[in-house]
Order: structure tokens, then C-alpha cells, then sequence
């Protein structure tokens, strides 16, 4: 089966690189050069996720660049551009206890200290200090409005472990954070 909970994206084609099938990708992994580690990649187009091998690959300034085989032309290569990297969830080595996949993380709820619900983590985002929970505000938690009054529909609840971070159970799909609710 070729559905989306079968796979995981660790990089994005970004677009062409030369003249000769090359393209630029943005890699997920911790230490981006990691994603060469992984084989075979997974692309997906039309909804679908067909197998690719990686031909050649090289650092280009501060980016990393690919060579697909079948893909010898500009033409070509930009028609790859924004297409997602992917591997088999079963690729993907198994973690020691405490370290979690961003994917891991979607979809748990957040509770605080005061055992207040703010809301269900819709995504991470990594910045240049600390990794950022971006936690949607359902109905079940806590409101939070901006400073001109309006309801917001997300938080942003920064993914410091031990500081911020104080529990995740995965299993029953919980985060516990020392945060406030009105923050």
C-alpha cells in the first residue's frame, strides 16, 4: 500500500542546479549529510511516492545537490522542484527512550502545569535557539488572544526538554510543558 503513513519525509527537492539533471534538496535529517544514509529515497509525485536512487551527490556551497538517474536535462530537473524526499517508516532507526520523531509529536495533546489544555501539536519548527511546538487551539483548551483582543488560533510553546518539556508519552499521546496558558 502507498499511503502517506507508510513513509516519512526527510527532505525536499528545491529546484534545478545547472544544466546536466542536477537538483538542489534541503535535507530534514539532524546533520543534513545524514540523508545519503538512507536508500532507496521515496519522491513523492501525484499523490504517489515511487522509488528513486540517489546516482551522485555532492555539498555545493553550504547546500547538498543530487544526480537522479533518468534525469539528464534543466528541463527535467526543474520539474522535480518542491517534490518531497521520503524513506519507509521502517528505514528509520528506532530511538532510545526520550528522543522522538517530529512525527511522533503531531497530534499529542499539551497540558501545563496547572493541568490546563492548550490545545494539539499541528507541527514543529525548528529556529535558530530551539526547536517550536506550534500547537493548534481547538475548543478543548484554553483561549489565548493577541494583544488587540482577538482570538488566536495557535501557540507557539518553545521544545526545551527538562526546562520547558517536562513528560512526553507518546503512547497516550500527551505533552506535559511548564508554560503558561496565557502565553
Amino acid at each position: 500500500m502507498n499511503t502517506d503513513s507508510n513513509y516519512l519525509v526527510i527532505g525536499k527537492i528545491t529546484t534545478a542546479f545547472g544544466i546536466k539533471g542536477w537538483v538542489k534538496i534541503v535535507s530534514f535529517t539532524e546533520n543534513p549529510i545524514d540523508i545519503f544514509s538512507y536508500s532507496p529515497w521515496f519522491l513523492k509525485q501525484k499523490g504517489n511516492f515511487e522509488e528513486v536512487d540517489v546516482q551522485l551527490w555532492k555539498q555545493q556551497s553550504k547546500g547538498l545537490v543530487v544526480k537522479f538517474p533518468n534525469c539528464n536535462d534543466r528541463d527535467k530537473a526543474f520539474s522535480l522542484r518542491q517534490i518531497e524526499i521520503a524513506v519507509k517508516v521502517e528505514q528509520i532507526k528506532t530511538l532510545e527512550d526520550g528522543d522522538f520523531y517530529w512525527r511522533d509529536l503531531v497530534g499529542c495533546r499539551v497540558i501545563n502545569a496547572e493541568n490546563e489544555n492548550l490545545g494539539v501539536v499541528k507541527k514543529l519548527m525548528e529556529t535558530g535557539a530551539n526547536d517550536v511546538l506550534v500547537v493548534n487551539i481547538d475548543n478543548d483548551a484554553v483561549s489565548l488572544k493577541s494583544s488587540k483582543g482577538e482570538l488566536l488560533k495557535e501557540r507557539l510553546i518553545p521544545y526545551v526538554p527538562e526546562v520547558v518539556v517536562t513528560n512526553v508519552d507518546i503512547n497516550l499521546k500527551l505533552i506535559n510543558v511548564d508554560w503558561p496558558s496565557d502565553f
